[in-house]
């Protein structure tokens, strides 16, 4: 089984993403951070407990204000500093819990971000380079008109060791770990009875953006940017505490 926990709403991802196939890739990330944070804000006040936490907040700017318009002995400042980590202590602690449980939608789409607009098959004559650890092994991606993009692995007398089809364009697999179970590979994994543990295949990144330094052109660096700015702007036009 390759899917995990956090990889069943990827088949409802795709769905959707296809319905959006005539815009541009940046453009579907642009709608996508949109969605990710309009939900995670929402199941964060939903869940959390706003009235409790507006008069936290209240209650922790009235103590750094007393704080900073105290101007006595140091000794005397140490019941205004209890109160500062007191009350900023209590906001954490009523803000986390539903904060952790808005979050898990979004890492669900993360997961499918990466899968889907991180990397790409290599074209005709463009390689990519496989390497297997442990070392001694040799690996390489090699694609056949009838059967995709495979990884073969062979041990050094040349014999092989290991055949395993690339069914999507990941840049790694191996054997299946114990948290395979929240996070899946979706090209599976490498037999568990064999002797290599991990295959890293240099597949090139897909690019959002046409400018600027390689790392600037994926879409964790756009996503992550305009999912942020989102969630500003729904928290404070939505009055979220």
């Amino acid at each position: 089984m390759t899917t995990g926990l956090f990889d069943l709403p990827a088949p409802l991802f795709r769905l959707l993403d296809a319905l959006l196939s005539p815009l541009p890739a940046a453009a579907r990330l642009v709608v996508w951070a949109l969605a990710g944070a309009a939900l995670s804000m929402w199941l964060y006040k939903l869940l959390s407990p706003q009235r409790k936490l507006v008069e936290t907040e209240a209650a922790a700017l009235a103590a750094r204000r007393e704080l900073n318009a105290y101007d006595g002995e140091f000794d005397g400042a140490w019941p205004l500093i209890a109160r500062v980590f007191r009350t900023a202590g209590k906001r954490l602690w009523l803000a986390l819990p539903p904060a952790v449980a808005a979050s898990l939608p979004l890492l669900a789409l993360v997961v499918w971000l990466y899968a889907d607009y991180g990397y790409r098959f290599p074209e005709a004559g463009e390689a990519a380079a496989a390497r297997a650890q442990p070392d001694g092994y040799e690996a390489s991606l090699v694609q056949r008109d009838n059967d995709g993009h495979r990884v073969i692995v062979r041990a050094p007398d040349g014999d092989v060791v290991s055949d395993v089809p690339l069914s999507a364009p990941v840049p790694a697999i191996e054997k299946r770990l114990w948290w395979n179970v929240l996070i899946g590979n979706p090209s599976g994994y490498l037999p568990a009875a064999g002797p290599v543990d991990r295959v890293e295949v240099a597949l090139p990144g897909r690019e959002i953006l046409p400018l600027g330094p390689g790392w600037l052109r994926g879409w964790e660096v756009f996503f992550f940017t305009f999912l942020v700015a989102f969630s500003l702007i729904i928290k404070k036009v939505g009055r979220i505490a």
